[in-house]
């Protein structure tokens, strides 16, 4: 979604976006691999720019240098996921991990990467962000960032029925996020 401009009277419930991408990305950092592909939302909705700055944080945190060619932007959908690993394969940027800013655009990695005759997490590692029911069904399971999406609704309710009886004024919660570690990242290449 588009950010709410500043001032506007109202009560957010929100989770951690970019402490949930830092996550990911120092996963895949702590687990060996230096080319991380990110394929984020598109540009203009707080999500995507968010998961942005915790990729970029964790890279810095790490001492990895930035890569524009490895930072990709593009719908949360199978589709785009599909179509921009697909890209950065054919254009040879080099990545021994995808991160995908979402676990559908994930599925459309993974695909691609099929496609390819890669496998994951042999040859490249996958990891999502949301942790839809299907990602711990997928193979291999998917390493995801678990968004609190009952704990979302429980706070918004409460915060609105606070408001309703004058308990509360605007409010923004940001919740966190956790890494649930699957199947699908393994070891990133021996440096020689």
């Amino acid at each position: 979604r588009p950010p709410l401009p500043a001032g506007v009277p109202a009560t957010v419930v929100d989770y951690d976006n970019r402490g949930g991408a830092f996550q990911a990305t120092s996963h895949l950092r702590a687990s060996g691999h230096r080319r991380v592909l990110f394929l984020c939302g598109a540009p203009g909705f707080s999500s995507a720019e968010e998961r942005r700055l915790g990729y970029r944080d964790a890279l810095r945190a790490h001492g990895t240098p930035y890569a524009e060619e490895l930072d990709t932007s593009g719908d949360y959908t199978r589709a785009s996921g599909y179509l921009r690993t697909r890209e950065a394969l054919r254009t040879g940027v080099g990545f021994t991990a995808v991160f995908a800013g979402s676990d559908v655009v994930a599925l459309g990695a993974l695909a691609a990467l099929r496609e390819a005759g890669l496998s994951v997490p042999r040859d490249v590692s996958v990891a999502g962000f949301d942790d839809v029911p299907f990602a711990a069904d997928l193979t291999p399971a998917l390493t995801t960032v678990r968004v609190p999406y009952e704990e979302l609704g429980r706070t918004a309710v409460r915060l609105a029925l606070d408001r309703e009886v004058g308990l509360t004024s605007d409010h923004h919660v940001v919740l966190g996020t956790q890494l649930v570690i699957r199947d699908s990242v393994g070891a990133g290449p021996a440096v020689g």
